[in-house]
């Protein structure tokens, strides 16, 4: 299942002067300037950092065929960047990924709003798999899925966290209801409704999970990719 969210960007830009406090020493004042050469600081992660999204944004880069508004897209992502061809046009997308089971594009609309829409996907034997539908990940006995709106966690104690993202863009957690079923049966209650996910090795899918993406070796076989593709 995905989301589609409507959103306005606002730009604020903060002027932040330092005092030279070293009198007529001489001294140059320090300044907590970056060096061009110093590494950019790593995303945040948030209560999901053992789940490794650096690792899942790095397997996204790329070319793939997935899902895209309404029919199958070659896709190429750079960094935080997503060109999409549908056949007929290409779009320009900020990409994102937000969670260990969510990823989001954002396109900027003419009127300087941007509309942004959400896939769920898995890690599947280090490929990334974008799929319409519920989606997770598995490691032991420990769980993380991705149910309609909500992140849910099962931790190796057993313990589950039903978790939303707060108006700052944080994340905020409270008791959830999931467990294993059986050694292949992920089960959580999400908005009041039972779900199930099947594990497939590493990944989880919901049984409803359809049109699951694949990585191309480039954008061109990618864009040859969507060519004939079966709608289901």
């Amino acid at each position: 299942m995905k989301r589609t969210l409507l959103f306005l960007v606002v730009s604020t830009s903060l002027l932040a002067c330092q005092k030279d406090d070293k009198g007529d020493k001489g001294e140059k004042p320090q300044t907590s300037a970056k060096p061009d050469d110093a590494p950019a600081p790593k995303k945040p992660a948030g209560p999901f950092d053992s789940w490794d999204l650096e690792a899942r944004r790095a397997a996204f880069q790329g070319a793939h065929v997935a899902w895209g508004d309404a029919d199958w897209e070659a896709w190429q992502i750079d960094g935080d960047k997503l060109v999409s061809w549908d056949g007929k046009a290409e779009r320009k997308f900020a990409f994102e990924v937000i969670s260990p089971c969510e990823a989001q594009r954002t396109e900027t609309q003419r009127d300087g709003s941007t509309m942004g829409t959400v896939s769920h996907f898995t890690l599947k034997d280090g490929k990334i798999v974008t799929v319409l539908g519920d989606a997770g990940s598995r490691r032991g006995a420990e769980a993380i899925a991705c149910v309609s709106n909500k992140v849910v966690t099962l931790d190796a104690t057993g313990t589950c966290l039903e978790w939303d993202e707060d108006f700052r863009g944080g994340w905020e957690s409270s008791p959830g209801t999931c467990g294993w079923k059986d050694a292949a049966t992920f089960t959580a209650k999400v908005n009041g409704m039972d779900v199930e996910l099947k594990a497939e090795g590493d990944a989880l899918f919901g049984a409803s999970a359809s049109k699951r993406s694949e990585p191309m070796a480039d954008f061109e076989a990618a864009k040859q990719g969507i060519v004939g593709r079966p709608y289901n």
